[in-house]
């Protein structure tokens, strides 16, 4: 199960916060807490239908490429933090506590266990992504060293006529199967040129092990130029008639718009073909011409969060590249 940190906070005497692995037994009453974190500090009016059907906590327990943290008083569940491993990239989040345990210190120590996983998975990269206009939130994360960059709209388009997609945009899922292992190099290969160790294929292999959704591959000569990892329908972390674009790139150099695009087509294609019209996707700012290619085909931001670094860096988040993804 890899590193789990034991840390104990005392923010009172009479409190005291453990942190450990999170269990199978726990995993409903943590996906209860996220849903009622984020229904409380956005104000909706029912914390059981925050996110409706779409499911961005029991998969993300599920995935081989994450670490789920639990916080504890008393022996009782009263926070969680999610890890995810890309590579040389660790990202943090979702990290909710119960809304009558804020401020109670039980955050710094999910924090605190999170730096301990980081540590242990030696990245080179750290990122989240969180509300900008919260200064609490920014304010916890930079003691943890995380600095706030770009911001990252979150796009939606319901796709109402179909693009056909390139002849070579096509589904993992469809090819061979002695192909596949050589494919996923290649995407290994695609992603370390946009980051050195960048690796996103425990997020291909989570949506196939779960059947959350494809991933479609571009081709070009034979060689993947470009992918993009797809969530589709309700289970998933798109939800009912949506498609959730989780990571999409494509090689970088001349012609990298035009490929992205064309990944796009694909991506909306799939999406109708498949009953979930509603595509949505982040897209960094930093990333100027993927913001671009998304308002050009109709995209709009339905809301906006601020991608945070630590260190201070860009990791990926640079304008030559084309990449459609956040770090929620």
């Amino acid at each position: 199960m890899g590193y789990w940190p034991r840390v104990e906070m005392r923010p009172s005497a009479a409190m005291e916060v453990v942190v450990g692995p999170l269990l199978p037994a726990e995993v409903d009453r943590a996906d209860a807490i996220f849903r009622r974190a984020f229904a409380t500090f956005l104000g909706a009016p029912d914390p059981s239908n925050m996110f409706g059907d779409s499911d961005g906590f029991r998969t993300r327990f599920r995935a081989g490429n994450t670490r789920v943290l639990a916080a504890r008083i008393d022996g009782e569940l009263v926070g969680s933090s999610v890890v995810t491993r890309w590579g040389s990239l660790g990202l943090l989040g979702p990290l909710t506590v119960t809304p009558d345990r804020w401020a109670s210190g039980v955050a710094k120590a999910l924090m605190a266990g999170t730096a301990g996983v980081l540590d242990d998975w030696k990245v080179s990269a750290r990122g989240l992504f969180t509300f900008p206009q919260s200064g609490k939130h920014l304010a916890l994360y930079q003691k943890f060293g995380y600095w706030p960059r770009f911001l990252t709209p979150i796009f939606e388009r319901t796709v109402d006529q179909r693009t056909p997609p390139s002849e070579d945009c096509r589904s993992l899922r469809e090819l061979p199967t002695d192909r596949r292992s050589g494919l996923l190099g290649e995407i290994r290969e695609l992603c370390d040129k946009l980051l050195p160790g960048l690796d996103v294929t425990g997020e291909v292999r989570s949506v196939e092990a779960q059947r959350l959704g494809e991933t479609l591959v571009l081709m070009d000569d034979s060689r993947v130029v470009g992918f993009a990892v797809c969530h589709l329908g309700a289970g998933s972390e798109a939800g009912g008639g949506a498609t959730y674009v989780k990571f999409a790139a494509v090689a970088p150099g001349d012609g990298a718009p035009t490929r992205l695009r064309r990944l796009l087509e694909g991506v909306e294609s799939l999406a109708l073909s498949r009953g979930a019209p509603r595509v949505e996707s982040g897209a960094n700012s930093a990333h100027r011409d993927s913001v671009r290619t998304l308002i050009d085909r109709g995209y709009r931001a339905e809301f906006v969060g601020v991608a945070m670094h630590s260190p201070d860096e860009p990791a990926y988040h640079r304008p030559e590249l084309q990449v459609l993804d956040d770090w929620r």
